[in-house]
């Protein structure tokens, strides 16, 4: 049995699943993002803490008398906690699409130029990573800066939390702007140039690698007189594209969820001009000498909630009636509105903390079932705009396989197919992220001879969705105009900030 625990921005989960991918037990819990009435974007690390504990108990009870083989765990991305000598967490923590660091990064940048740091770093040049966040709380609290003994993700800190140490896989350590990709050690440049000492941060480490086992107070908590071995964390990303099928170049995981992200597998780095072209970056894989994409936009499944809560306020139905209702009442025939679905800034392409979202087409006739149809279309146009971008870059895709809560709805995935013009597929699991833990773990514990293999025999066959090539049609003319929505109400946005 392997027990994945996934901490995403609106919840933390824990799975255990067999060596064939059967899901045996799970349990949930839903996590506040704080500080959005001052502009700001927090997760509470105590909330968090508590939260994987409990559901670690919870599932491991569940899941008696089998025995866990071992616990993986993967996360949001950048998200910074200070952390004292005492493992406590001094401060909430700062996720990337907080706006805070925006300035941090024009002054990184400028010391060190865009192209050497986008060709030591291979990410995109954004205000979202950590270094900036770090250099923010140096500057605007620096007493928490001066008592930090680590500065961690949410990988990093479960891991600790769980066997004691510190240990950061190379996939998020790139998400802190901070790591050499060619060398996979923090970059001396870049820590010199921040003022940021390297031992401030966890010790870097391959993708897949056990990293420790449990402390003997964790197993007294949760009851159990065996050791279970800890992998090293690793980015959600890859693990939800793993889940899905996506193990090597070509194939292009497309998880719908609070965001919605585009991870594909590279043989190699992308260039730093396609990155600052395209404003997409690249991170190490779990397997060694290969690479993946990281590509999103910020709301997906939030511009889904934001519509429910503002449109529903009756509440006569449930969430999931209300979204059973709709998907089943509305046609994937081209709506009549269109949405650029900036919600929370613009991300890959744009990079822009103070984009903002827009419905264009508004009437009085227009009704809230119209305006969820638009939402559900703004979304897929952002994610064809994203594959355009790898396209770009020359990266092949021969399959998307969507997943995530998006991938349950028949709606949303017709629509997409619609507007991308190509065929795509439906995972059969929506939570990837705990398969593609058990996945990696089978694979490091040798229950099959590659991570390929293991993929094969433990995840079902994705469903396919043909295109509408006639609504496609009508789409394509739209999409055109779409992509000038954004240069267009810029200026606009700007001066509503």
């Amino acid at each position: 049995m392997f027990l994945g625990i996934d901490i995403g921005t609106s919840g933390v989960k824990a799975t255990v699943t067999d060596i064939r991918g059967k899901v045996i037990a799970n349990a949930y819990r839903v996590l506040n993002t704080y500080g959005q009435e001052e502009k700001k974007r927090e997760l509470n690390p105590i909330e968090v803490k508590n939260y994987v504990f409990e559901i670690l108990k919870e599932v491991i009870q569940k899941s008696r008398p089998a025995k866990i083989s071992m616990i993986t765990v993967s996360s949001l991305g950048e998200a910074v906690i200070p952390v004292s000598r005492g493992g406590e967490a001094l401060s909430m923590s700062i996720i990337g699409s907080d706006p805070r660091g925006a300035r941090e990064l024009e002054w990184i940048t400028e010391q060190i130029g865009e192209q050497e740091l986008t060709d030591i770093t291979k990410v995109n040049l954004s205000y979202i990573y950590s270094i900036n966040k770090i250099l923010y709380i140096k500057k605007h609290y620096p007493s928490i800066h001066q008592n930090t003994w680590k500065y961690m993700c949410f990988s990093d800190y479960v891991g600790y939390l769980l066997t004691g140490e510190t240990k950061i896989d190379y996939s998020m350590a790139s998400r802190t702007m901070a790591f050499d990709i060619h060398t996979n050690c923090w970059s001396r440049k870049i820590l010199e140039t921040a003022g940021i000492e390297e031992g401030l941060f966890s010790n870097p480490v391959q993708g897949g690698s056990i990293i420790g086992t449990l402390l003997p107070s964790v197993k007294r908590f949760l009851g159990i007189d065996y050791e279970i071995p800890v992998m090293a964390g690793s980015h959600d990303h890859i693990f939800n594209a793993i889940g899905a099928g996506v193990t090597t170049p070509g194939s292009c995981s497309n998880i719908v969820g609070t965001t919605e992200g585009i991870t594909a597998v590279l043989e190699r780095t992308l260039s730093t001009q396609n990155i600052s072209a395209e404003n997409i970056s690249c991170e190490p894989f779990v397997r060694a000498g290969l690479y993946n994409t990281v590509a999103w936009h910020n709301a997906a499944g939030a511009m889904v909630n934001w519509y429910i809560d503002t449109f529903w306020k009756e509440k006569t139905m449930s969430k999931g009636q209300i979204l059973d209702y709709l998907n089943h009442t509305l046609d994937s025939e081209p709506g009549n509105l269109m949405v650029l679905p900036h919600f929370a800034g613009a991300t890959a392409g744009y990079m822009d903390e103070k984009a903002k979202g827009a419905f264009i087409g508004l009437t009085m006739m227009t009704t809230r079932e119209e305006i969820f149809k638009s939402i559900l279309e703004g979304a897929s146009y952002e994610c064809r705009r994203i594959l355009e971008s790898l396209a770009n870059s020359e990266i092949p895709i021969d399959r998307i396989i969507v997943s995530g809560g998006g991938s349950n709805s028949k709606l949303w995935l017709q629509l997409k197919a619609n507007i991308l013009g190509r065929e795509i597929y439906r995972s059969p699991y929506s939570d990837t992220g705990a398969l593609g833990g058990a996945v990696a773990a089978a694979s490091a514990l040798g229950e099959y001879p590659s991570l390929e293999e293991a993929a094969k025999e433990m995840l079902g066959e994705p469903e396919l969705i043909e295109p509408d090539m006639k609504c496609h049609r009508v789409y394509q003319e739209r999409y055109e105009a779409y992509q000038e929505l954004y240069s267009k109400l810029k200026n606009v946005n700007h001066i509503l900030d």
